[in-house]
């Protein structure tokens, strides 16, 4: 497969984007369990990360409608290092709110981020959608294995534990600007100028389009709720050691994104509704390997599948929105959708402190059930209304 200049350095830029994530998802709880005024919010640093991707997923479609891809990725980098800036100063004066206030900042300029597969999409035809978005999401390969070491890294840096994590985050971002200076972005003022206001709801009762929406909320916001309550789960709770958290958070963010050196072939052999019922189906073996094993090797097999199944929905997800909608209406859409997928993953997110404290594992991963249910009903009035 001939991959496109543009991509690639799509596909780095995604990298360097991302490192914010695994960061925050490893030292956040721990951060917070040692900071936050009850244990009930102990993951309410990592849930506030999401928070602000929920906020500004919106926001993020429609200002780089307005100022264009590489401004709008600037300004989000610049936010991003604020934050980091921030989260260095709040973990040295131990400021639990501090801390919460520079993840949202972090969160905002993760739904900027997102948009890179979006981006990379604009150089090529509709066709080879899936195929796009799953090689740009190979730039998660890299944050996931250097986002926990950065964090192990930086964790006695300064006198203040993990608030050098922060630092060498906010390098990190240094690089992403240079970086974002020098990589080209497709011309879209022609499309801009023929768009038309197509009404959401006209966009939401196409069965593809709703279908891929869910699907992809449905990947974050399992993924999110499982993910978040991990590390205090296997820590604070199960008392795992620190090393053993970290592998099985590294090793989930890995199979999140490692699936993609091959889901572009997958997809030349496949249909793009195979590979989200596949999504689905891993997603189910992860929840049971969850409430079956909370071994050591149970977190790690459950967080692999998970990671595994976000991958398959998310990449089927984006490839099947990108079929079913028009040039014109691509803004539209995408600010939906990323409307629904980061509101989604903000109040699963939100919720996993409070469930696994209250309730225990067992209930946290019984509660992601209904929007698997979800996702597979919309699918499935998606694929009656093709055959139709």
């Amino acid at each position: 497969m001939l991959v496109p200049a543009p991509v690639l350095f799509t596909t780095l830029a995604q990298a360097l984007g991302m490192m914010s994530a695994p960061i925050v998802i490893f030292v956040g709880g721990f951060l917070g369990f040692a900071l936050a005024p009850s244990q009930g919010l102990s993951t309410l640093p990592v849930a506030a990360l999401v928070v602000g991707s929920a906020l500004a997923s919106m926001p993020a479609v429609l200002i780089m409608k307005r100022i264009g891809r590489r401004k709008g990725f600037v300004y989000a980098t610049l936010t991003g290092i604020l934050g980091s800036v921030l989260a260095v100063v709040s973990v040295n004066t131990a400021n639990f709110w501090g801390l919460c206030f520079s993840t949202v900042l972090l969160g905002v300029q993760i739904a900027f981020v997102a948009q890179f597969r979006f981006a990379a999409l604009e150089w090529v035809d509709a066709s080879r959608a899936g195929v796009t978005a799953s090689f740009v999401m190979l730039g998660g390969l890299v944050a996931a294995w250097l986002g926990p070491e950065l964090a192990m890294l930086g964790q006695h840096l300064v006198a203040a534990e993990f608030a050098g994590a922060f630092i060498l985050l906010a390098v990190v971002q240094v690089l992403l600007l240079v970086l974002l200076s020098l990589m080209p972005f497709a011309q879209l003022q022609t499309v801009e100028h023929q768009e038309t206001n197509t009404p959401w709801l006209t966009l939401l009762s196409r069965p593809g389009i709703s279908a891929a929406i869910m699907c992809a909320a449905a990947a974050y916001g399992v993924m999110s709720l499982i993910m978040t309550a991990t590390p205090v789960s296997m820590s604070e709770i199960q008392s795992y050691p620190l090393h053993e958290t970290k592998s099985v958070i590294q090793s989930h963010i890995m199979a999140m994104f490692l699936p993609s050196l091959f889901t572009p072939f997958i997809l030349k052999r496949i249909k793009t509704a195979t590979l989200l019922v596949a999504g689905l189906l891993v997603m189910v073996v992860a929840i049971t390997i969850a409430l079956w094993d909370q071994s050591y090797w149970g977190y790690w097999g459950a967080l692999v599948c998970l990671g595994l199944g976000w991958n398959w929905l998310f990449t089927g997800g984006t490839a099947l929105l990108a079929q079913n909608y028009q040039p014109h209406e691509a803004f539209s859409a995408q600010a939906i959708n990323e409307f629904a997928v980061f509101g989604i993953q903000a109040i699963m997110s939100l919720s996993a402190g409070w469930l696994v404290f209250q309730y225990g594992w067992h209930v946290l991963n019984l509660f992601a059930i209904p929007l698997l249910i979800l996702a597979l009903v919309m699918l499935a009035r998606w694929r009656f209304s093709k055959a139709a």
